[in-house]
């Protein structure tokens, strides 16, 4: 299995390419997004780490065999969606231990979607605790949104001003470990008929 891996710290480098050398793997070590992009070399796991994330392209260009894993040290709830959004097959957050970084490189190399414990609990906290965590005047604005209220509308329905409407809508983004608006109604556990 030759894996690429995507790590600016020298020392992460070391030791992620001696234990994949040591489990009979190859492994190439790249410090930038564009250098892991122009390289011509076979692929078939990119281990990525989340402090240099490359954009959407670069996951499409990569080609449909490449398998990745992304890692990193306190992930955040939207890093995690946006690796699940984006099709990323293994999620690791270092706080978990290095016989799980292992199943999920084994996971991955099999093509088997993997999500390291502390990674699955912020997913879990993300669909269904962060809701509960919403107070009512965020659970209010969270729902006026999903309805198609601009902030300017909602700051009217509510009697308050724009900029308070925004903090809150920042708060449930952050509260619910979502990015867009367009994540907003799922989140909610609501269905949106489309127009």
């Amino acid at each position: 299995m030759r894996a690429f891996i995507l790590e600016e710290r020298e020392i992460f480098q070391y030791w992620i390419k001696k234990w994949l050398i040591d489990g009979g793997h190859q492994a190439v070590v790249f410090d930038s997004t564009e250098s892991l992009v122009a390289s011509p070399l076979a692929r078939d796991i990119e281990m990525i780490s989340s402090r240099l994330l490359p954009d959407q392209k670069h996951f499409r260009q990569n080609g449909s065999g490449v398998r990745h894993l992304v890692y990193g040290e306190n992930l955040d709830a939207p890093t995690i969606h946006w690796c699940h959004k984006n099709g990323i097959l293994g999620i690791c957050d270092l706080r978990d231990s290095l016989e799980d970084l292992l199943e999920g490189f084994q996971a991955v190399a099999l093509c088997h979607v993997w999500r390291s414990p502390t990674v699955q609990k912020k997913m879990k906290e993300g669909t269904n605790g962060g809701v509960s965590r919403l107070s009512r005047r965020e659970n209010e604005v969270a729902r006026l949104l999903v309805r198609g209220f601009s902030v300017k509308q909602v700051s009217s329905s509510l009697g308050t001003t724009e900029g308070t409407v925004k903090n809150q809508r920042k708060s449930v983004y952050r509260k619910l470990g979502i990015v867009r608006a367009t994540q907003l109604a799922s989140a909610l556990g609501l269905v949106v008929p489309r127009s």
